[in-house]
């Protein structure tokens, strides 16, 4: 029984104490109606593989006749610790929240470079796998659109960013004076403990202004190809697979093969080989 409560709230993004908690409540009427339309709740997201949020379960809700608020589903389903996969952080323009901070597009779209190792850019990505999401980030030179650094985790924050900059570091071995870094705005990017690792070295950091993807297009167009190319014609994965696959795409694949227009339609591994 244990392993399948477990199993269950793992599925539904559920935590065990909110569930058993909710279990234990009296009930009394009101908590009756509550008990339903949780149970309502639940089920029309696992029906929906734990995507939709507090917002789109309520207008389910009263589509399928709950007479309920949306503060009081937003309230219940936090009462078992529900969270949506899909959920992102949203920002307003000026954002000054501690711990997190913006800098100047210096990029502004010149993604035609002369020199290896003076600008990278990064960007993340999300993967459906069997045990739910699969983060990718990755580091892409500008000069050759090589690869230069990747990593995956099941937790989009500045830990995969930093383990992410790590590998390309040690491959790489840039000058941290002489290198751009870009990415967009996300969270992971303007984390303090990203920026401080990026000030130790001396780069020069570069973001995209609020909602502008063409502002990253190398990162976005990465990342399209790969899903395109490669994930799309691959079966649900575990996230085991999901990173052998990304591994296999991106250095048997992508650096090694896949020809690139900008480039004269060589590999990047073949265009650093020839300059």
């Amino acid at each position: 029984m244990k392993k399948t409560v477990s199993k269950l709230c793992k599925l539904l993004s559920v935590s065990k104490a909110g569930y058993y908690k909710w279990l234990k409540q009296s009930s009394n009427p009101v908590e009756r109606k509550n008990d339903f339309l949780l149970q309502f709740l639940i089920k029309r997201s696992n029906e929906e593989h734990c995507i939709p949020g507090y917002r789109k379960l309520w207008q389910a809700a009263i589509a399928d006749g709950y007479d309920c608020s949306k503060g009081r589903v937003q309230r219940l389903l936090q009462s078992v610790g529900y969270r949506s996969k899909s959920g992102k952080r949203r920002y307003t323009s000026g954002n000054k929240k501690q711990g997190f901070i913006t800098t100047e597009n210096l990029l502004a779209r010149q993604f035609d470079v002369e020199e290896p190792n003076s600008v990278w850019v990064s960007d993340i990505t999300q993967v459906r796998c069997k045990e739910g999401w699969q983060y990718l980030c990755v580091i892409l030179d500008l000069y050759s659109r090589k690869v230069v650094g990747w990593a995956t985790s099941r937790i989009n924050n500045a830990v995969l960013v930093i383990k992410t900059l790590k590998k390309a570091w040690n491959v790489r071995k840039p000058n941290g004076q002489r290198l751009l870094f870009h990415s967009d705005q996300g969270s992971q990017y303007r984390a303090k403990e990203t920026i401080s690792w990026l000030n130790k070295r001396g780069v020069t950091i570069s973001m995209s202004r609020k909602g502008n993807c063409w502002d990253n297009a190398c990162s976005e167009s990465f990342f399209a190809q790969y899903k395109k190319e490669w994930m799309s014609n691959l079966n649900e994965l575990s996230r085991s697979e999901m990173t052998i696959q990304s591994r296999f795409y991106i250095e048997n694949y992508y650096n090694s093969v896949r020809m690139h227009g900008t480039i004269g339609n060589v590999s990047p591994k073949q265009y650093e080989s020839m300059n």
